[in-house]
């Protein structure tokens, strides 16, 4: 039976589909409140140094704060905090601004592979995938993973596909290879879930230079050949240790394209089997978190 005088608050920034760190983020809060907990979102400031005039415009005229309407997601007011809520942060917040008396960190990418990190004094950790953890500061964080297919993506099964699609992402740092460089080819970087979707439709090859999202997976499903743009890992077996998604349909390298084509077909199954053990590693995060900080 759930302790109702502990709640759960989230930091998190407004919700958007584009974002799958902030999507694991909110379906937490979702994913507690369905368990019978009390957990609640804090909407998170902007951490990274913003241009001036951006930064004077948005305290002036903050955003609003985006949730999603289908998600059972309340916002928390300050009395919500107390000395036994617990306090949620993704890696990318710097220390602990809420002044939380309990901190679980939730690693969604490698802390200090991007941004710098600052960690305080007894976090209890989780990761969302293997390369996201620090074992030698974590000591190896448990599991808390809440993948969630987006349908919006399908096969339409159009006659006569053509042409190149990539993403840059987290992989903006790599070399381009020729395969994008060619006229026609289209970035979906800051592009919205319905065209993508499209141009996945309407695309042959997709190419990743991001070696860790969804949409590699999402390309796959719609009938791309997905191709990831290697650099991060030795091999397709190392890569593909580090992140339990790509066992099928996407692959590593050009060379790799026969196994993706391969188990292609196999992709939205495994997404599905994924999705539902998400909300068994939201137990296991409630009972170790219970556990550390509510006694």
């Amino acid at each position: 039976m759930s302790d109702s005088s502990v709640k759960y608050i989230v930091y998190a920034p407004s919700f958007t589909a584009d974002s799958g760190g902030t999507i694991f983020l909110h379906e937490l809060v979702h994913a507690l409140n369905t368990l019978g907990e009390q957990a609640y979102l804090w909407p998170m400031k902007p951490i990274f140094r913003q241009r001036f005039h951006n930064r004077i415009f948005n305290r002036i005229f903050p955003p609003p704060f985006q949730c999603n309407p289908q998600l059972d997601t309340p916002v928390a007011r300050r009395s919500d905090i107390d000395e036994k809520t617990i306090v949620v942060y993704p890696e990318i917040v710097p220390g602990n601004p809420l002044q939380a008396r309990h901190v679980a960190r939730w690693l969604l990418y490698k802390p200090g592979e991007r941004h710098p990190y600052e960690f305080t004094e007894g976090e209890l950790f989780f990761r969302a995938f293997e390369k996201a953890d620090l074992p030698e500061l974590t000591g190896g964080a448990p599991e808390l993973f809440l993948w969630k297919i987006n349908r919006i993506y399908r096969n339409e099964n159009r006659p006569d596909r053509s042409g190149v699609c990539y993403l840059l992402r987290k992989g903006a740092y790599k070399e381009r290879i020729p395969e994008t460089e060619v006229p026609g080819a289209i970035c979906i970087d800051d592009l919205g879930p319905a065209e993508i979707n499209d141009i996945f439709n309407r695309c042959e090859v997709f190419y990743s230079y991001d070696e860790a999202t969804m949409y590699s997976q999402y390309a796959a499903i719609c009938g791309c050949l997905s191709i990831v743009v290697p650099g991060e890992h030795a091999s397709r077996e190392e890569w593909a240790a580090q992140h339990d998604l790509y066992r099928y349909g996407v692959a590593y390298g050009i060379e790799d394209a026969g196994h993706a084509l391969a188990t292609r077909d196999k992709v939205l199954g495994m997404l599905e089997e994924k999705e539902k053990a998400g909300l068994d590693t939201v137990r296991s995060f409630i009972a170790l978190t219970k556990e550390r900080f509510a006694r």
